[in-house]
């Protein structure tokens, strides 16, 4: 996510996302070490990192009940609000965090959570809002079902293998870069680029996902706090989209 930011932040002074620069030009960004340290901070980071995917999924469903589903309405019906609003909130909340866990000011890192926290709780609430109310608890346990079991499965390839995942934040990054080019044609032009774009965005999450997991192996963040951050806005993005398809697998089966 780090290198999405960055890119992000020189476009556009601030999606879950982070001009690309070399990982190795990052000063958060050390000598990978022993995958026998990394496992002993795999606790903290996971819980943490489970902490505020949790916090996340449940202030989607409180605020899709509340007049912020308006709000949120208007900031995503548009693909380039949308884009802006993500940049804003996720982009702009991990940027803060960053800075925050790196300078060791707390309060900080607490209001770029925040900040994020509210960028993901929005859309998510927007989204739900359009389902009845029936339908949002079971959308989210089946959402977190799902994303969960991609989670595991990249965490094994991750772990069990000795690739090296060094370069898939860049990967992450072009993914990203690629669904605001088609979004933004689709925009215009052939809708159907639009679609298209939401997968580049989603295959960008993951990917930066698979970054972050092995980052934890080779403990390549000098804070497991940072790292933990790092995995939660990861893994809402990837949330974030599998829900808008089970709420549309829900909508065929007419539950």
């Amino acid at each position: 996510m780090r290198v999405v930011v960055s890119q992000f932040t020189s476009f556009n002074t601030s999606h879950g996302s982070k001009c690309v620069t070399h990982m190795s030009a990052d000063p958060n960004y050390v000598e990978a070490r022993p995958a026998q340290t990394a496992t002993s901070n795999l606790t903290e980071i996971t819980g943490i990192a489970s902490l505020l995917v949790a916090a996340n999924i449940l202030l989607m469903l409180v605020m899709s009940y509340t007049p912020a589903v308006a709000l949120g309405r208007v900031l995503f019906s548009n693909f380039f609000f949308a884009i802006g609003t993500f940049v804003l909130t996720v982009g702009g909340g991990y940027w803060l965090a960053s800075r925050g866990v790196e300078n060791g000011s707390m309060p900080l890192a607490g209001a770029g959570v925040t900040l994020t926290q509210l960028g993901y709780g929005l859309f998510g609430a927007t989204v739900l809002a359009f389902a009845s109310s029936s339908l949002r608890v079971p959308a989210l346990a089946i959402t977190t079902v799902v994303t969960a079991l991609i989670t595991a499965v990249i965490t094994v390839v991750v772990f069990k293998t000795d690739h090296s995942f060094e370069r898939w934040q860049l990967y992450s990054g072009g993914l990203f870069i690629t669904g605001i080019v088609l979004g933004a044609i689709g925009a215009f032009a052939a809708s159907s680029l639009l679609v298209v774009a939401g997968v580049c965005f989603f295959l960008g999450f993951v990917t930066d996902l698979t970054y972050e997991i092995w980052a934890v192996k080779t403990s390549a963040y000098a804070s497991p706090l940072l790292n933990a951050i790092g995995i939660y806005v990861a893994v809402m993005g990837v949330f974030i989209h599998v829900l808008q398809w089970v709420l549309r697998v829900l909508e065929m089966l007419d539950l």
